[in-house]
Parts: structure tokens; C-alpha cells; sequence
């Protein structure tokens, strides 16, 4: 059993792969984002990507407004269902790999035929959220990129009247 560092690491790695593996294109925050004045207030001066206003906002969720304490919340919940999933694969095949940039991702899926189903399944999930929210998020989140992956998710969660009817399936089956 992977010692509890690992874990913890294994888990914020995957959390941010499986939303970013999504590949978006960078540009300008949305100021539409249910949390954009939380980060402004909470976590000014703090250089975007690799998750770091992601990671600002969680570590002052008691100081969020309410519908971004929800939205960064869920976006968890759902990552870490998949984190929960591949956590034994990511410290058997992926120990080295450092997260971020969708490099634990890929080196889940490049050993996709090896790892356990169940982490398969989660690959398959990530899969299809790629494949059915990637066009959402480029259209409604042109300031995020992949790296950013749990704000990606915090923008479609945000603007969900907006979304596909494929994308609001996978992130509301």
C-alpha cells in the first residue's frame, strides 16, 4: 500500500488529470467563472496554471462565497472519484512521472492494457468528458488551459446552461 504522501500526491495528480485532459487553448479568463471575484480577492499575485488558483481557493474554501465553496467542492468529489480509482496504477506505473500537463494521464494511458479495470473505467470516464465537453470548454473557457484542468471544470459547472446536452450527460449522468 502506498505510503500516505504518495497517496495524497497520486490523488492531487490525478485530480488534475482527469479534468485537464482536456487540451485547451490559452486566452483570457472568463469573468463569467462562478469563482473569478473569490480569486481575485483571495488569490491576487498568484501566476496562473499547473492549478495553483485552483489549489488558492481550496486552501481558503472557509473564505469563499457560497456558490464557488460548492462549485470547487464538486469539482473535487469528482476528481477524486477517479484519483480513487487509479491510485494504485498511478504508484505502480507512474511513481516518476510528475503531475501536471496531463503527463500522469498520459502515462496511464499508455499503459492502459496493464492497468487494473477499474482505473480503465476512470480512463474511460476522463475519455469521455474530453470528448464531450472539449468543444464547451474552448467556447466557454478560453482562458484555461489544460493545466488548469479543475478550472476548467469550475467554468462548465458555472456557466451549465450553456453546455452541450453531451457534455451536461457526462457531467450530470
Amino acid at each position: 500500500m502506498p505510503s500516505r504522501p504518495m497517496r495524497k500526491r497520486s490523488a492531487r495528480s490525478l485530480a488534475a488529470l482527469a479534468i485537464g485532459a482536456l487540451a485547451l487553448s490559452p486566452g483570457a479568463a472568463r469573468p463569467e467563472e462562478v469563482c473569478a471575484a473569490d480569486a481575485a480577492r483571495l488569490c491576487a499575485g498568484i501566476p496562473p496554471g499547473e492549478g495553483r488558483i485552483f489549489y488558492c481557493l481550496k486552501a481558503n474554501l472557509d473564505r469563499l462565497s457560497d456558490g464557488c465553496q460548492a462549485v470547487v467542492r464538486w469539482a473535487e468529489e469528482r476528481a477524486y472519484d477517479v484519483a480513487l480509482d487509479c491510485q494504485a496504477d498511478i504508484f505502480a506505473w507512474c511513481q516518476g512521472v510528475p503531475p501536471g500537463r496531463g503527463r500522469v494521464f498520459s502515462c496511464l494511458m499508455s499503459r492502459r492494457d496493464s492497468v487494473s479495470s477499474q482505473c480503465r473505467d476512470a480512463l474511460t470516464r476522463v475519455s469521455a468528458f474530453a470528448s464531450a465537453c472539449g468543444g464547451d470548454a474552448l467556447r466557454l473557457c478560453p482562458g484555461l488551459t489544460a493545466s488548469q484542468g479543475a478550472a476548467v471544470l469550475v467554468c462548465l459547472v458555472a456557466r451549465k446552461d450553456e453546455l452541450s446536452p453531451q457534455c451536461q450527460a457526462v457531467l450530470w449522468p
